[in-house]
């Protein structure tokens, strides 16, 4: 194919040349509208002086209003702060502003010991909201606490005995009544009162206690309790002494009948479990032995262990 010279690529006819000179006369147009626009539509700019008047007059009142109602006169007769030794337990009010607090400041220590609050060492005084901590450091060295049992608070020999008892706390009443003595149950047999009955469990672990149990078809040892989802090992390990298994018996799916949500439901099972299951039996015309789990992928000996006391086969 023969190349086409370069200057015939620049030669235009006369209609093309029109076109182009007219096509550049538009850009440059159009370029300068907006600078054409805005000399012909001139505005002239608003008068902000009484808009600045009126803002200068509301910060002169705002001013007034926030000022602090403490006169030069007044302030200039402040009492400087007075450092002495005190006990923060016993201290009144106005002896707090002496040392430099603020009316505020001391107040709310007021408050805070009203409601039974008491301070045990120096360093308790940085945790007073609105004590800086530059005031803090200097009067921590002033600091003598009493030891006596008459700066600790009244109540702290019945919430001693509280905590070394235990309590439950009944709905129908605003008293704490004490729990009996724990004595052994049948983990098999026994409902949520009696779980209840033990060091550290609840109305809530009661129930979780007993729907796991009913799910596993029951307890075939002792440490399946603590297998309870969320009850801690130190619960557990207060309420094993306690535990006991009667000759009740378990709960067994049978491998060649049950379906597989029924099969899923079973916490040493679940789906993915239950699934290969009913696929293997399918498969294999029936489960003949119950060694045959062991074949399936996700079962390993401990969870073998577990599910072999739940499980039987019939033909």
């Amino acid at each position: 194919m023969p190349q086409t010279p370069l200057k015939e690529l620049f030669r235009f006819s006369r209609k093309e040349q029109a076109g182009i000179v007219l096509l550049l006369v538009l850009v440059a147009l159009t370029s300068r509208a907006p600078d054409l626009w805005f000399y012909f539509h001139r505005s002239t700019p608003p008068d902000t002086t009484g808009c600045a008047a009126a803002m200068l007059a509301l910060e002169a009142a705002a001013g007034e209003e926030f000022r602090p109602p403490v006169a030069d006169s007044v302030a200039a007769t402040v009492v400087p702060p007075v450092l002495f030794y005190f006990d923060p337990n016993t201290l009144p009010v106005a002896d707090w502003q002496r040392l430099g607090v603020s009316a505020r400041t001391a107040a709310t220590i007021d408050r805070y010991r009203q409601k039974g609050g008491r301070f045990r060492t120096a360093v308790d005084l940085e945790h007073i909201y609105g004590l800086s901590p530059a005031l803090c450091r200097r009067l921590q060295p002033y600091v003598r606490i009493a030891r006596n049992s008459a700066a600790m608070r009244p109540d702290t020999a019945w919430r001693r005995e509280r905590r070394e008892s235990p309590y439950t706390y009944r709905k129908d009443s605003s008293a704490y009544h004490r729990k009996p003595p724990p004595r052994a149950i049948d983990i098999n047999t026994a409902d949520t009162t009696d779980w209840r009955a033990l060091p550290g469990i609840g109305a809530g672990f009661a129930r979780r206690i007993v729907a796991f149990r009913e799910k596993l078809g029951g307890f075939y040892d002792i440490s399946q309790v603590g297998e309870c989802y969320g009850l801690p090992d130190s619960t557990f390990k207060k309420i094993q002494p306690f535990l006991q298994i009667g000759n009740g018996s378990l709960k067994k799916l049978d491998l060649n009948l049950t379906d597989e949500k029924s099969l899923a439901a079973h916490p040493y099972i679940r789906y993915k479990l239950a699934r290969l299951i009913v696929q293997y039996r399918s498969a294999h015309a029936g489960f003949r032995r119950v060694e045959e789990l062991r074949q399936l992928p996700l079962v390993d000996d401990v969870i073998y262990r577990k599910i072999e006391h739940y499980i039987v086969i019939t033909f």
